[in-house]
């Protein structure tokens, strides 16, 4: 029988003043120098750091505060995951998960079980489809969310949040109809000249614009949700892939309640948000190595499934569309070098080759500037 794997969450809420010994694990950990190192015994100080790690022919200390016996189980250090959404998670924690549906029908069948479950919302908020998972070999319309739900607007992002299928209540709602125009990196999908629901990328905006704000108490709590699943995967530290300004305040009020239990490591959500939240420079870190803003994310395109990837050549099953590019070059590389000079890392989405190659070639030039 494999023995149950335990995860050492090293980043604990707020110190835990006083000694622990775990002792009986089976330890797995990396050096400095990326070697991997075995133990059998750790001990943490009263500061909720690690202070040594024992082998088998080691003396453990005679007095300690707490001693866990592991009971031979496997002991890991904390995961990070490189690049995360926190708040996406969140959100999807407290929606309409359509994350796990294998059909449009299975998908309607949810939408309308969580619409009955749900009768006072004012609105139908998730995410979480994804067309291709389907095999519908097209985008779902918005007469297909109608035959579920029609008194109410619905919005529904796509997995890989580069687009959002609408009921028509929501269109309506706002204001969108067969006049209306796509914005600059961003389409409505049309079907017989009609908007057909599905609005891809910066064209998202027409409805989120109209969405009731969330409150504070309703971002805390999705963000506790969130943070409690990681945790549970032993995930302790993320690189935050697209801090909004309200996220912050949440990660904020976690922190400065005392709640912030995982290190969140911020990349604003361009430049904006990089401004109005560090200013000048990166934060440092906050509550005891927690939460740091030190870095930016520029969009260059959208995503394959969502056919907003900015491609060189046309899409095999979309002639003559090679997605969306959302920066001309000078915008790139000007936005690119204004983060660097503050000190901050950047990183740039970028899917389809077209804008791969354009990121690549903005990385090229700044290296050049700044040698």
């Amino acid at each position: 029988m494999m023995r149950k794997l335990v995860t050492l969450l090293l980043l604990a809420a707020s110190p835990v003043r006083a000694d622990t010994l775990i002792d009986n694990v089976n330890g797995v950990t990396l050096t400095a120098e990326g070697q991997v190192e075995r133990f059998n015994g750790l001990l943490i100080g009263a500061d909720g750091k690690v202070k040594a790690l024992y082998t088998a022919k080691l003396k453990r200390p005679a007095k300690v505060d707490y001693r866990v016996d592991g009971g031979g189980k496997t002991l890991l250090p904390g995961l990070i995951d490189a690049h995360g959404h926190v708040m996406g998670l969140a959100w999807q924690s407290v929606t309409l998960d359509l994350s796990g549906t294998k059909s449009l029908a299975e998908a309607q069948a949810k939408i309308a079980a969580y619409v009955a479950s749900n009768p006072s919302r004012r609105w139908i908020i998730g995410r979480g489809w994804n067309q291709e998972a389907w095999g519908l070999g097209r985008f779902p319309t918005a007469a297909e969310l109608d035959s579920v739900v029609s008194d109410r607007p619905v919005w529904l992002e796509r997995i890989d949040g580069h687009a959002g299928w609408a009921n028509s209540a929501a269109m309506q709602l706002a204001g969108v109809n067969s006049k209306s125009v796509s914005p600059a990196g961003g389409r409505i999908e049309a079907v017989g000249g009609k908007p057909s629901g599905i609005f891809i990328d910066a064209a998202t905006v027409l409805i989120t614009q109209v969405l009731p704000l969330p409150l504070s108490k309703e971002r805390d709590t999705a963000f506790l949700k969130a943070q409690k699943t990681l945790l549970s995967y032993g995930i302790t530290g993320m690189a935050d892939m697209g801090t909004t300004l309200d996220d912050w305040l949440t990660f904020r009020r976690a922190g400065d309640s005392g709640h912030l239990q995982m290190r969140i490591f911020s990349y604003a959500a361009g430049l904006s948000p990089m401004l109005t939240i560090a200013g000048g420079e990166p934060t440092p870190w906050l509550y005891f190595g927690k939460l740091r803003m030190g870095g930016v994310k520029f969009l260059a395109d959208g995503a394959l499934g969502s056919r907003g990837a900015w491609l060189k050549a046309p899409y095999a099953d979309k002639p003559g569309d090679r997605g969306l590019q959302f920066l001309d070059d000078t915008k790139l590389d000007n936005q690119m070098s204004r983060a660097a000079m503050d000190g901050f890392q950047i990183a740039v989405h970028a899917i389809g080759d077209a804008a791969v190659a354009q990121t690549l070639n903005g990385f090229a030039e700044m290296a050049q500037t700044y040698k």
